[in-house]
């Protein structure tokens, strides 16, 4: 593994690690992967299946974006910090870093729920051969059903703005990860309250850069994820990629012995030999 610096266009320093194939060197790799994280999860979280796509011949690289984990800013209410810059800016200059190092590589990437988004806001997305996303999914609030509803609104209209305006930021746990900086989640609950989902600041859509990629694609939905990325919200984000060509797959858990897998669960090590395989699979055939 190395650790790497990824400079932005806008002048912020991504941090990232890159994780080389087992027992070969580079110019052997099969591919190259960009793992792209869930809100608020760090790098470290991929790091087992990074490991693992590296022992199937595959160089991965997994980052942080801004103001999380490693890639923290000095000041945590700058406006550098946004979602939208996560995809625009960041996602962006971890592509081009990937091109421009490794010239001789597809280059794929694994979108797990906002990474799946940010493909999308990537002005550069063209240069990608395949994305693979796991919960990826349309946040807007009416996509989830009504037993979720109340917590969903809960979330967007109360939890975040209280947070993020008093203490400015919106604390892990009610995320499943790492704190999140106020600015980035007002954002957020800005675009879950949009049936745009995401805008710009006059609430229009952007749309740019999801309907230029047109390469294949595949969304996984987690049967039990109903909390984060259900089944109508993962449809409502394949269809932003109107010119993909796509697939839509749904893990059971039952169909593999597992008795949850649920938002976060895929990308667990106790799944390597039930769950990752598919994931082995989708890349096998760009090899």
């Amino acid at each position: 593994m190395e650790s790497i610096n990824i400079q932005t266009h806008d002048g912020l320093t991504i941090k990232g690690n890159l994780y080389f194939p087992a027992d070969s060197s580079t110019e052997e790799a099969l591919a190259g992967i960009i793992i792209n994280s869930a809100t608020a999860v760090s790098q470290g979280y991929y790091q087992a299946f990074a490991e693992h796509l590296a022992e199937h011949g595959y160089l991965v690289i997994t980052y942080d974006y801004r103001g999380i984990g490693a890639s923290t800013v000095a000041k945590q209410d700058s406006e550098k910090l946004s979602m939208r810059a996560w995809g625009e800016q960041d996602f962006s200059a971890v592509i081009d870093y990937a091109v421009n190092r490794y010239p001789d590589l597809s280059w794929h990437c694994i979108g797990h729920s906002v990474g799946g988004q940010l493909v999308g806001l990537a002005a550069n997305n063209s240069k990608l051969t395949s994305v693979y996303c796991v919960a990826a999914q349309n946040g807007y609030w009416k996509h989830w059903g009504l037993p979720q509803t109340p917590k969903i609104l809960l979330m967007w209209y109360g939890l975040i703005p209280m947070f993020s305006k008093t203490v400015g930021y919106v604390p892990g746990f009610m995320l499943g990860g790492t704190p999140l900086p106020g600015n980035i989640a007002l954002e957020w609950a800005r675009w879950c309250k949009n049936p745009n989902f995401i805008s710009d600041e006059q609430g229009q859509p952007l749309r740019k850069f999801f309907h230029q990629f047109d390469k294949k694609m595949r969304f996984l939905v987690i049967k039990d994820d109903l909390d984060f990325a259900p089944l109508k919200a993962v449809k409502a984000l394949k269809h932003f990629y109107r010119q993909a060509d796509h697939e839509l797959e749904v893990i059971d858990p039952k169909d593999f012995g597992i008795k949850e897998i649920g938002h976060f669960g895929f990308f667990k090590r106790q799944h390597k030999d039930k769950l990752w395989p598919n994931a082995i699979e989708w890349f096998g055939q760009f090899s």
